[in-house]
């Protein structure tokens, strides 16, 4: 009681001679000038601040927003279980061929951006492509990737290959074929034509 006192004491006087009194936060331990009260809300506007960010990207997106194609067929294949023999990004969608095991071909359409279903209908496909192959479509794609790095917009079972187109970092369109067995890169060449009716969905 005295010791607050004597300080109220010394600040007055230093405005009564026309000085500038300072305040001063006296801890009882002589210690930091922050208490534990200005720590703690610190503490929690921190908290708050971090809550309030932006949200982190899913895992299944690629660049500009747009679902990977391992994203895709994981998500076709539990839509429908069975085989994906091709996924597409066509016309601003995500375009899959899959093999049931109900024996039945399924024409998938799935969201550019979430990689969520959004349509499925029967579909006749390709009768030599039923049993897929050794290699999946998420390795095949994975291994284009590993020749281009770049993002896969087409990955297919065709002509006894994987057949996937990806577009490198600098905007390059390439096509690499991948063996159906080894999951081994067998060719890769620039692909210098632009498809018809191309949206640039797969930027």
């Amino acid at each position: 009681m005295k010791r607050n006192y004597v300080i109220a004491c010394v600040a007055a006087a230093a405005l009564a001679a026309g000085g500038t009194a300072t305040g001063v936060a006296l801890a009882d331990g002589g210690g930091s000038g922050s208490s534990p009260a200005a720590t703690s809300t610190t503490a929690s506007a921190r908290a708050a601040s971090t809550a309030s960010g932006p949200a982190r990207a899913s895992s299944g997106s690629g660049p500009g927003g747009v679902a990977t194609v391992d994203a895709v067929v994981r998500s076709a294949e539990a839509y429908e279980p069975g085989t994906v023999t091709s996924a597409e990004l066509d016309h601003g969608r995500w375009e899959v061929d899959l093999y049931g095991k109900d024996r039945v071909w399924h024409e998938i359409h799935l969201d550019r951006r979430t990689g969520k279903v959004v349509s499925s209908r029967q579909d006749g496909g390709d009768q030599d492509d039923r049993k897929g192959a050794p290699v999946t479509a998420v390795r095949a794609a994975a291994a284009a990737r590993g020749a281009v790095p770049g993002t896969v917009t087409s990955v297919e079972l065709d002509n006894g290959r994987w057949e996937a187109e990806v577009t490198a970092h600098n905007g390059a369109r390439h096509e690499v074929y991948i063996n159906l067995t080894t999951g081994k890169v067998t060719s890769e060449h620039l692909n210098r034509h632009q498809h018809d009716g191309d949206d640039g969905d797969d930027d």
